[in-house]
Protein backbone atom coordinates (compact mmCIF):
# COMPACT_ATOMS: atom_id res chain seq x y z
CA UNK A 1 0.00 0.00 0.00
CA UNK A 2 1.73 3.49 -0.46
CA UNK A 3 1.89 5.69 1.79
CA UNK A 4 0.33 9.35 1.87
CA UNK A 5 2.84 12.04 1.23
CA UNK A 6 4.13 13.49 4.71
CA UNK A 7 3.84 17.14 4.51
CA UNK A 8 6.11 19.49 3.44
CA UNK A 9 6.90 23.11 5.54
CA UNK A 10 7.45 25.29 2.61
CA UNK A 11 8.85 28.66 2.70
CA UNK A 12 8.69 30.10 -0.55
CA UNK A 13 11.19 32.90 -1.31
CA UNK A 14 9.49 36.05 -3.44
CA UNK A 15 9.01 35.92 -7.03
CA UNK A 16 8.97 31.96 -7.10
CA UNK A 17 6.46 30.17 -8.95
CA UNK A 18 5.16 26.89 -9.11
CA UNK A 19 7.66 26.09 -12.17
CA UNK A 20 10.37 26.91 -9.68
CA UNK A 21 13.24 24.23 -8.63
CA UNK A 22 11.88 22.38 -4.76
CA UNK A 23 14.84 22.38 -2.58
CA UNK A 24 14.59 20.15 0.29
CA UNK A 25 16.93 20.77 3.09
CA UNK A 26 18.04 20.01 6.67
CA UNK A 27 16.71 22.32 9.28
CA UNK A 28 19.73 23.57 10.34
CA UNK A 29 20.69 25.04 6.78
CA UNK A 30 17.82 27.13 6.56
CA UNK A 31 18.88 30.49 7.28
CA UNK A 32 22.26 30.23 5.73
CA UNK A 33 20.72 28.83 2.31
CA UNK A 34 17.60 31.44 2.50
CA UNK A 35 20.77 33.94 2.40
CA UNK A 36 22.38 32.15 -0.58
CA UNK A 37 19.06 32.04 -2.28
CA UNK A 38 18.31 35.75 -2.07
CA UNK A 39 21.88 36.55 -2.97
CA UNK A 40 21.97 34.05 -6.21
CA UNK A 41 18.95 36.43 -7.54
CA UNK A 42 17.32 32.86 -8.30
CA UNK A 43 13.84 31.65 -7.21
CA UNK A 44 13.13 28.70 -5.35
CA UNK A 45 11.02 27.03 -3.59
CA UNK A 46 13.14 25.85 -0.21
CA UNK A 47 11.40 23.36 2.33
CA UNK A 48 13.24 22.41 5.54
CA UNK A 49 13.14 19.56 7.92
CA UNK A 50 15.02 16.44 9.41
CA UNK A 51 17.32 14.67 7.02
CA UNK A 52 15.22 11.48 7.53
CA UNK A 53 11.75 13.24 7.13
CA UNK A 54 12.80 14.52 3.86
CA UNK A 55 14.70 11.66 2.42
CA UNK A 56 11.32 9.42 3.13
CA UNK A 57 9.34 12.36 1.49
CA UNK A 58 11.48 12.29 -1.65
CA UNK A 59 11.29 8.39 -1.33
CA UNK A 60 7.37 9.01 -1.27
CA UNK A 61 7.52 11.24 -4.28
CA UNK A 62 7.90 14.79 -3.33
CA UNK A 63 8.63 16.94 -6.42
CA UNK A 64 12.17 18.04 -5.37
CA UNK A 65 14.61 19.01 -7.45
CA UNK A 66 17.77 19.42 -4.90
CA UNK A 67 18.17 17.13 -1.75
CA UNK A 68 20.47 18.55 0.96
CA UNK A 69 21.37 16.26 4.03
CA UNK A 70 22.98 16.47 7.50
CA UNK A 71 23.20 13.30 8.22
CA UNK A 72 25.13 10.96 5.01
CA UNK A 73 23.01 8.35 5.82
CA UNK A 74 20.06 9.48 4.05
CA UNK A 75 21.53 10.53 0.97
CA UNK A 76 23.39 6.91 0.93
CA UNK A 77 19.46 5.84 1.34
CA UNK A 78 18.09 7.47 -1.48
CA UNK A 79 21.27 6.21 -4.02
CA UNK A 80 20.54 3.13 -2.31
CA UNK A 81 16.59 3.68 -4.05
CA UNK A 82 18.03 4.70 -7.13
CA UNK A 83 16.31 8.35 -6.71
CA UNK A 84 19.90 9.76 -6.38
CA UNK A 85 22.51 8.86 -9.17
CA UNK A 86 25.88 8.40 -7.09
CA UNK A 87 28.11 10.48 -9.26
CA UNK A 88 25.34 13.58 -8.70
CA UNK A 89 26.45 13.64 -4.87
CA UNK A 90 28.81 16.71 -3.91
CA UNK A 91 29.66 18.38 -0.19
CA UNK A 92 28.21 21.08 -0.60
CA UNK A 93 29.92 22.60 3.16
CA UNK A 94 31.19 21.12 6.49
CA UNK A 95 30.98 22.24 9.98
CA UNK A 96 32.56 22.29 13.07
CA UNK A 97 32.09 21.29 16.43
CA UNK A 98 32.31 24.04 19.58
CA UNK A 99 31.27 23.90 23.03
CA UNK A 100 29.46 26.54 24.54
CA UNK A 101 28.65 28.12 27.65
CA UNK A 102 25.85 30.89 29.25
CA UNK A 103 26.52 34.11 28.00
CA UNK A 104 29.71 35.21 29.82
CA UNK A 105 31.57 32.50 30.73
CA UNK A 106 35.20 32.32 30.33
CA UNK A 107 36.91 30.76 28.00
CA UNK A 108 37.35 26.26 28.54
CA UNK A 109 40.35 24.58 29.43
CA UNK A 110 39.72 21.24 28.42
CA UNK A 111 42.00 20.08 31.14
CA UNK A 112 39.90 21.58 33.94
CA UNK A 113 36.70 20.00 31.78
CA UNK A 114 36.31 17.74 35.08
CA UNK A 115 36.22 21.16 37.71
CA UNK A 116 34.00 22.85 35.06
CA UNK A 117 30.92 20.19 35.36
CA UNK A 118 31.16 19.68 39.28
CA UNK A 119 27.44 19.27 40.34
CA UNK A 120 26.22 20.53 36.73
CA UNK A 121 25.56 19.30 33.72
CA UNK A 122 26.39 18.85 30.04
CA UNK A 123 23.93 18.50 27.27
CA UNK A 124 24.15 17.45 23.78
CA UNK A 125 21.69 16.29 21.02
CA UNK A 126 21.10 12.58 22.00
CA UNK A 127 24.17 10.23 19.62
CA UNK A 128 21.60 7.52 19.41
CA UNK A 129 19.37 9.87 17.22
CA UNK A 130 21.54 13.04 15.95
CA UNK A 131 24.35 13.13 14.30
CA UNK A 132 25.72 16.25 15.81
CA UNK A 133 25.85 13.58 19.02
CA UNK A 134 27.62 11.10 17.27
CA UNK A 135 30.33 13.07 16.39
CA UNK A 136 30.69 14.84 19.75
CA UNK A 137 31.14 10.97 21.12
CA UNK A 138 33.68 10.29 18.90
CA UNK A 139 35.49 14.04 19.51
CA UNK A 140 35.28 13.41 23.25
CA UNK A 141 36.14 10.01 23.18
CA UNK A 142 39.11 10.67 21.04
CA UNK A 143 40.23 13.61 23.07
CA UNK A 144 39.95 11.42 26.51
CA UNK A 145 37.37 14.02 27.96
CA UNK A 146 34.01 11.57 27.58
CA UNK A 147 34.26 10.29 31.26
CA UNK A 148 34.60 13.80 32.16
CA UNK A 149 31.26 13.92 30.45
CA UNK A 150 29.79 10.77 30.03
CA UNK A 151 28.32 11.03 33.95
CA UNK A 152 26.86 14.45 33.72
CA UNK A 153 25.72 14.06 29.86
CA UNK A 154 21.72 15.58 29.65
CA UNK A 155 20.42 14.31 26.01
CA UNK A 156 18.49 16.72 24.50
CA UNK A 157 16.48 16.43 21.32
CA UNK A 158 18.51 18.63 18.86
CA UNK A 159 21.02 21.26 18.93
CA UNK A 160 18.18 24.17 19.34
CA UNK A 161 17.60 22.61 22.46
CA UNK A 162 21.10 22.19 23.55
CA UNK A 163 21.55 25.59 22.88
CA UNK A 164 18.52 26.69 24.97
CA UNK A 165 19.21 24.52 27.54
CA UNK A 166 22.50 26.41 27.86
CA UNK A 167 21.82 29.77 27.30
CA UNK A 168 18.65 29.25 30.42
CA UNK A 169 21.29 27.88 32.37
CA UNK A 170 19.94 24.05 32.70
CA UNK A 171 23.37 23.26 31.69
CA UNK A 172 27.00 24.95 32.43
CA UNK A 173 28.37 23.25 28.99
CA UNK A 174 26.91 21.91 25.47
CA UNK A 175 28.49 20.67 22.49
CA UNK A 176 26.77 22.03 19.34
CA UNK A 177 27.65 22.80 15.43
CA UNK A 178 29.40 25.92 15.47
CA UNK A 179 26.67 27.26 13.13
CA UNK A 180 24.28 26.51 15.79
CA UNK A 181 26.32 29.25 18.39
CA UNK A 182 27.10 31.53 15.91
CA UNK A 183 25.11 34.92 16.57
CA UNK A 184 23.04 33.83 19.29
CA UNK A 185 22.36 35.64 22.41
CA UNK A 186 22.56 33.33 25.60
CA UNK A 187 25.66 31.61 24.88
CA UNK A 188 29.12 31.63 24.26
CA UNK A 189 31.46 29.62 22.27
CA UNK A 190 34.07 28.98 25.30
CA UNK A 191 36.41 26.10 23.19
CA UNK A 192 36.44 24.92 19.38
CA UNK A 193 36.78 21.64 19.17
CA UNK A 194 39.57 20.08 17.00
CA UNK A 195 38.22 19.16 13.94
CA UNK A 196 40.50 15.72 13.47
CA UNK A 197 39.19 14.31 16.95
CA UNK A 198 36.04 13.28 14.98
CA UNK A 199 34.78 12.32 11.25
CA UNK A 200 34.61 15.14 8.98
CA UNK A 201 30.95 16.61 8.94
CA UNK A 202 29.63 16.90 5.66
CA UNK A 203 26.54 18.15 3.67
CA UNK A 204 25.42 16.19 0.88
CA UNK A 205 23.58 17.75 -2.24
CA UNK A 206 22.33 16.13 -5.24
CA UNK A 207 19.93 16.71 -7.75
CA UNK A 208 16.55 14.96 -8.08
CA UNK A 209 14.94 13.74 -11.00
CA UNK A 210 10.92 14.50 -10.04
CA UNK A 211 10.86 18.11 -9.53
CA UNK A 212 9.66 21.16 -12.03
CA UNK A 213 12.99 22.70 -13.16
CA UNK A 214 15.97 20.86 -12.99
CA UNK A 215 17.42 23.34 -14.99
CA UNK A 216 16.65 26.20 -12.02
CA UNK A 217 17.84 23.31 -9.72
CA UNK A 218 21.70 22.93 -11.87
CA UNK A 219 21.55 27.01 -11.57
CA UNK A 220 21.17 27.36 -8.02
CA UNK A 221 22.90 24.53 -7.47
CA UNK A 222 26.42 26.27 -9.37
CA UNK A 223 25.71 29.48 -7.53
CA UNK A 224 25.52 27.40 -3.88
CA UNK A 225 29.30 25.92 -5.04
CA UNK A 226 30.60 29.06 -6.16
CA UNK A 227 32.75 32.29 -4.03
CA UNK A 228 29.92 34.00 -3.76
CA UNK A 229 27.43 31.27 -2.64
CA UNK A 230 30.04 29.26 -0.55
CA UNK A 231 30.87 32.93 1.52
CA UNK A 232 26.85 33.37 2.43
CA UNK A 233 26.88 29.88 3.79
CA UNK A 234 30.28 30.99 5.90
CA UNK A 235 28.37 33.65 7.13
CA UNK A 236 26.53 31.39 9.22
CA UNK A 237 29.32 29.32 10.25
CA UNK A 238 29.52 26.47 7.63
CA UNK A 239 32.37 25.75 6.67
CA UNK A 240 33.17 25.92 3.01
CA UNK A 241 33.51 22.40 1.20
CA UNK A 242 36.95 23.56 0.27
CA UNK A 243 37.68 23.81 3.92
CA UNK A 244 35.57 20.92 5.44
CA UNK A 245 36.42 18.40 2.67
Amino acid sequence: MKLPLLPLIVAVLPMASAADPMLLAAASTGAALNEGIAESGLAAIPSYGASGTLARQIEQGAPADLYISANPKWMEYLVGLGLVAPEDVSVLMSNSLVLIAPEGAAPLDPATLDVRLTGESFAMADPKVAPVGSYGVAALQSLGLWDAVAGRLVPTRNTTATVAAVAQGEAALGLVYASDAAGVAGVEVVWQVPRDSHPPIRYLVAPLAQGDDPEGAAALLDYLMSDAGQAALARHGFLPMREGS
